[in-house]
């Protein structure tokens, strides 16, 4: 399965050039995460993701972008100094897909010395 990353500069409006978003999709599994303005964090959302990037009138509001680019958008739109590694997407990705909180690792579970599970 594709691992790759695809980032979109997200605008508020068709006639708007000043990115106001930023998507992380993992194509090859569908999953995704966006920017939460109100929360300040990434979001796992794959279901919102897709249905704005699938309806026609959001065309003119959004641009794929690399990684480079990306990273300058995040500055402007995260007001942090860097967007997370690529790794890091991954698990936050894997962990969302899992129910699990983005933002935080999870935790390890210890193996049952008891082998009850």
């Amino acid at each position: 399965m594709d691992r790759t990353l695809t980032y979109y500069a997200i605008y508020r409006s068709d006639d708007s050039r000043v990115p106001a978003g930023l998507f992380v999709l993992e194509v090859g599994y569908g999953r995704a995460l966006l920017w939460d303005h109100r929360c300040g964090s990434w979001a796992f959302d794959p279901g919102l993701v897709m249905r704005f990037l699938n309806d026609h009138r959001n065309v003119d509001r959004y641009d794929t972008v690399d990684r480079a680019e990306a990273e300058r958008i995040a500055v402007v739109v995260t007001g942090s100094p860097a967007l997370p590694d690529e790794e890091t997407f991954h698990l936050m990705l894997a962990n969302g897909a899992a129910g699990h909180d983005v933002g935080r690792p999870v935790p390890p579970v210890a193996a049952d010395p008891s082998g009850d599970r």
